[in-house]
């Protein structure tokens, strides 16, 4: 189809437009920031109180630390304070509030009707959830990251990059496990492209 805009292309205009502006620039970096500490908290939600995997520990620790990172590059841009995630501050609206906590109940669902038992299906969902959006991670920051060096902005997010592909090398790793994972990974993929068009 000549007329259909791929989301990378779609992706390239909407962040080189962002850039340019820097109040939505200091939004959509509040938004990263946002949408890493959420992806923190559910991390160490999924954890079993006394049974905790070095990697998990690891992992949620790193999202935290780029939920930090994104929110200190906000002064580089703007110098109107970002001190909350107040829809205000965020792009998206309501999507990105609830962009996570739906795909997780959207995961659940799925795994639900195919009978898993309730135990795994907690282990499961968190690496297909967790697998999904580092597809996605994987997608966007080199997008953001050549646009911020063509623009030679003062932001910068390479080393959020690296771990983001060290995460998804682990959930790879962990699908791989999983009998039928990645006839599963690919429809969480689609559920969560769903959710990330909104």
């Amino acid at each position: 189809m000549s007329g259909f805009i791929s989301f990378k292309q779609r992706m390239v205009f909407f962040l080189s437009e962002i850039v340019k502006v820097p109040l939505l620039h200091a939004r959509w970096l509040n938004t990263l920031s946002f949408l890493e500490n959420c992806g923190a908290r559910k991390i160490a939600a999924c954890e079993h109180p006394l049974l905790v995997k070095e990697e998990i520990l690891k992992h949620a620790a790193e999202e935290f630390r780029h939920a930090h990172y994104l929110k200190k590059q906000i002064v580089r841009v703007e110098s109107v304070p970002m001190e909350s995630y107040d829809i205000v501050y965020l792009l998206g609206g309501m999507a990105t509030y609830h962009y996570l906590s739906l795909l997780d109940l959207r995961v659940s669902s799925y795994l639900k009707r195919l009978y898993l038992e309730k135990s795994k299906i907690k282990e499961i969902s968190y690496l297909l959830v967790t697998y999904a959006i580092e597809c996605r991670a994987e997608e966007l920051y080199p997008i953001y990251d050549q646009i911020l060096r063509m623009s030679k902005s003062r932001v910068a997010v390479k080393s959020i990059l690296l771990e983001e592909k060290e995460h998804l090398e682990e959930m790879k790793r962990g699908i791989d496990r999983i009998e039928g994972g990645w006839d599963l990974a690919k429809e969480v993929c689609s559920l969560e492209s769903c959710l990330c068009e909104k």
